[in-house]
């Protein structure tokens, strides 16, 4: 398959997580000042996926081979400096390009973008950013309460009728478009090592009031010492994360938690930026 296998190493890097006395967060993209979002660091391995092989199937994510023509063209990242309610043309053409990788990858009946799931951000070190800020926390980014919104949102979208389906997957990418080494990676958490007792919730507010994204429910994670972390090192141009990030089939399963993290040793290396987008996968 599209799996990347070279040497790699393992690293101990901080990950964030939610802090264990806090009964549930509040993530306010709106109202920062409004944040409840606790945290307690903790240092972990982070095994390169490089060294470490994952699959979709077993973990939850998996190091995949893509060849995009847009995806570091400077115009993806000054048209997704702001959030794009529409679809603008090098939109559709990233999602275009990387269609044909997650139909293979989810062997689903039928792909479809999810509408509002392309997002630019950049590490917290360089000077420009986005709307979005890369998430130094470990989070799940939706609950069954909060990917019907987006379901529903991109089913419209589509633009075509969805035949009849009994089981949908969000799948997420996650790809750097600086080049290596990158300053800040994203770390994934096998998982099959994560309890369900080890999940916590909170609400993102990502949209503004009497809007349907004021508030949507998502996942965050308390620690255990036998959360299994992995990254991929000096991302390069062709180098794209895919992962699981909701499973109807299992509604209330954990999937794999990801924060961003700074890779230790490269904090004078060039500020990371990066690209995501995701995926309605549908089965009979």
């Amino acid at each position: 398959m599209d799996v990347i296998d070279e040497t790699g190493t393992t690293v101990t890097g901080t990950l964030n997580y939610f802090d264990p006395d806090l009964p549930r967060g509040r993530f306010d993209l709106v109202e920062p000042e409004r944040n409840l979002m606790q945290f307690a660091a903790h240092d972990m391995p982070i095994h390169d996926l490089r060294d470490t092989p994952a699959t979709i199937e077993r973990e939850g994510f998996m190091l995949a081979r893509h060849t995009s023509k847009v995806a570091r063209d400077p115009e993806m990242l000054d048209t997704n400096l702001v959030a794009q309610n529409g679809l603008p043309a090098i939109n559709q053409a990233y999602y275009d390009e990387l269609l044909p990788l997650i139909e293979r990858i989810s062997g689903a009946r039928e792909v479809i973008p999810q509408a509002t799931g392309l997002t630019v951000r950049f590490s917290a070190r360089s000077q420009r950013q986005s709307w979005a800020g890369a998430a130094g926390f470990i989070h799940l980014d939706v609950t069954t309460s909060s990917v019907q919104r987006f379901l529903d949102f991109s089913l419209e979208a589509a633009g075509r009728p969805i035949a009849p389906y009994s089981r949908f997957i969000l799948f997420q990418t996650w790809r750097a478009v600086s080049d290596p080494p990158q300053d800040n990676l994203l770390a994934l958490c096998d998982r099959r090592s994560v309890a369900r007792s080890d999940v916590a919730w909170y609400d993102a507010i990502i949209g503004d009031k009497g809007t349907a994204l004021e508030s949507v429910e998502a996942r965050s994670c308390r620690y255990s010492p036998d959360h299994r972390w992995f990254y991929a090192s000096a991302m390069g141009a062709e180098d794209v994360l895919v992962f699981v990030g909701y499973d109807s089939a299992d509604p209330d399963g954990v999937q794999p938690f990801h924060t961003g993290f700074d890779v230790p040793g490269l904090a004078d290396a060039p500020p990371r930026a990066s690209l995501e987008a995701r995926f309605f996968a549908f089965y009979d």
